[in-house]
């Protein structure tokens, strides 16, 4: 029996879900290990109870090339190494590398909310702001596979737990800023007690309201700026922010429409529909198929 398997892995935590012709199995999630050598001890427990797979789709949460991770700054114990050899070695099987944003956004355009889409943006807001670029169907990579991040579209920069001195790996030989100048001033690590934040202004508390308000401002700059500048069919938010679409996508809508160009403001942002399913599902995509 033909068996693939997508494994999502993320800053925290690491996802694997198995298909076969009769469908899928049940989802595995767990905390990520703190270092290389017991990562791949613990994807290779994690698929013990598969029979041999066909293929293996990893998706990482930044830079990789065809061989291996270039760019992690959330696992550095990540980057350089030969991560699509030593998986193949445990695993029997051949391994495809990809930036999770894309994956999820190849996920969503397969079965989730941009389906039937030939052109789609995914703005992923959580902790970082990463994402996708659907175009005529496909996934655009980028010459050195990172397009579509967008948390370094230029912004104004409030106080945020991002800001300070630049800590950890940094990608090329240019030393620079791990985290982009959008990604500071609008991911959800600029929202101070976020969830406690969403909760009350779901309740009409006013001041809770006035801070999303000015919070919706400064991420519908980005997303004006991708409306205006290529004009997709639909722009998704997803990360840990599509939960919160039921009370950010109001205001979010609205400062849209002053930033945007005339087109750019025709463009519905709506939320990602498969929610922290959707890398693992793109994983398991591109684990069975040759191109993507």
């Amino acid at each position: 029996m033909t068996t693939y398997v997508g494994i999502d892995v993320g800053g925290t935590s690491v996802r694997v879900l198995a298909e076969t012709p009769d469908g899928r199995g049940e989802l595995v999630t767990t905390p990520v290990a703190g270092s290389y050598d017991a990562f791949l001890a613990q994807v290779t427990t994690l698929c013990a109870g598969i029979a041999r797979p066909a293929g293996v789709g990893i998706g990482l949460p930044g830079t990789s090339g065809e061989d291996r991770p270039v760019f992690v700054p959330a696992l550095p114990w990540l980057e350089g190494r030969p991560l699509r050899e030593d998986m193949e070695a445990r695993l029997g099987a051949p391994v495809r590398l990809a930036l999770d944003g894309h994956l999820t956004l190849l996920a969503e355009a397969a079965e989730g909310a941009a389906k039937g889409a030939r052109s789609a943006v995914l703005l992923a807001v959580g902790t970082g702001i990463g994402g996708a670029l659907l175009i005529d169907g496909r996934i655009w990579r980028g010459v050195h596979g990172s397009a579509g991040s967008w948390g370094w579209l230029p912004a104004d920069v409030p106080d945020s737990p991002l800001n300070g001195p630049v800590h950890g790996p940094v990608h090329g030989p240019v030393h620079g800023p791990v985290h982009g100048s959008f990604e500071r001033a609008a991911s959800g690590s600029s929202l101070r007690d976020g969830p406690a934040l969403m909760a009350a202004a779901r309740a009409g508390d006013e001041r809770a309201c006035a801070v999303l308000d000015a919070y919706a401002a400064r991420l519908a700059r980005g997303v004006a700026a991708v409306a205006s500048t290529i004009d997709p069919e639909i722009i998704l938010i997803g990360g840990g922010l599509a939960d919160a679409m039921d009370v950010l996508g109001p205001p979010l809508q609205r400062h849209v429409a002053r930033f945007a160009s005339p087109d750019g403001r025709r463009v519905p942002v709506r939320p990602a529909a498969l929610g922290s399913r959707a890398g693992v599902v793109g994983a398991l995509l591109i684990a069975r198929t040759e191109e993507w």
